[in-house]
């Protein structure tokens, strides 16, 4: 397993953090805020993707949080 993290991956965990500290309004099943993470992620993605083509391409630069890199 690569020690790497998706861009898609990346975006998904937030939302999954979301969801599960929203739990109480949410009410879904683990199996429901996983596939609603990745949706999520998706449509940011494919969002931010017709912006970036407009803007400025893509960092190839890998990404440092605390202390961990994440290749974006």
């Amino acid at each position: 397993m690569s020690g790497y993290l998706t861009r898609r991956d990346t975006i998904a965990v937030m939302v999954m953090q979301a969801i599960i500290v929203k739990r109480e309004v949410l009410r879904l099943t683990p199996q429901q805020a996983a596939l609603s993470a990745l949706e999520h992620a998706d449509a940011l993605l494919e969002t931010m993707g017709s912006q970036q083509r407009k803007t400025r391409k893509p960092s190839s630069n890998p990404m440092r949080i605390n202390g961990n890199i994440i290749k974006l």
